[in-house]
């Protein structure tokens, strides 16, 4: 039995729904509530408290890239992997590439979307908040958003950061179909939620330099894994994503003109 945990608006989760969508393979799919994150039930399971985990036949995966990578190799259906070494390696590249640019995401996410919410919790609950968090790392990142919002370190050089990662898709994309070659791969799937986050962050004026990058974007929104994943589920944050992106799009365009 195959079981995924996620919850709905998880980049992290979506990328392995892709990944299992592509495939065709049946699951049993726990979408949970984000506070659930942190209860003692989940952290049995999952002791970062974050999304995705998988479970298959007992045996737990976490870390999103291998996940989508043992799904791949454990089940029927079209390969996500090309079949040399060279072409293996470049997916790995990408997924690499992803999971670098995972906390740069995070943090335009929180610092547009979630701050707000956040500024408005009693200063014990935000450190309770902060303070639950496992990972060092991600909770002085979060200490800092919340802290210093769009002045934060942080925020500009995530935008920098993103602004590469689309750029460096460009470059692929200007010579290939796909990011790796002419077929659709893991690579692709790796990168669709942090493109799909800058959209509803209303940050698409970030691919206005990147028109391949346009381009295999609406090619992964026609996918059947696409419509799969995100059509009869759509992010319940999307909308409050939307509204705060609107909002902070012309300083974060200033950012980039600068």
């Amino acid at each position: 039995m195959l079981e995924l945990y996620h919850f709905h608006g998880a980049t992290c989760g979506l990328k392995s729904r892709l990944a299992i969508a592509e495939k065709g393979v049946e699951f049993v799919d726990h979408a949970v509530e984000r506070g659930y994150l942190r209860s003692p039930e989940y952290r049995k399971i999952n002791p970062n408290a974050v999304v995705p985990t998988l479970i298959h036949d007992g045996d737990t995966i976490l870390e999103s890239s291998c996940i989508i990578n043992y799904i791949d190799d454990a089940f029927d259906g079209p390969a996500l992997k090309p079949d040399n070494p060279l072409g293996v390696a470049k997916v790995w590249w990408w997924m690499k590439r992803a999971d670098e640019c995972l906390p740069m995401i995070g943090t335009l996410t929180y610092t547009v979307s979630m701050r707000p919410k956040l500024l408005k919790l009693s200063p014990t609950e935000r450190e309770e908040h902060i303070e639950g968090i496992p990972i060092a790392a991600t909770r002085a990142r979060r200490r800092r958003i919340i802290e210093d919002g769009f002045e934060s370190s942080d925020f500009g050089q995530s935008i920098e950061g993103l602004q590469k990662m689309l750029n460096d898709m460009e470059q692929a994309l200007q010579k290939n179909e796909w990011l790796v070659g002419d077929d659709y791969t893991l690579a692709d799937i790796a990168m669709t939620p942090l493109v799909e986050r800058l959209h509803e962050l209303q940050c698409g004026g970030m691919l206005e330099t990147c028109p391949a990058v346009a381009d295999w974007y609406e090619r992964i929104q026609a996918r059947p894994s696409y419509e799969t994943c995100l059509g009869p589920t759509p992010n319940p944050e999307a909308a409050q994503h939307k509204e705060a992106g609107l909002k902070a799009w012309p300083e974060i365009k200033e950012l980039l003109s600068a």
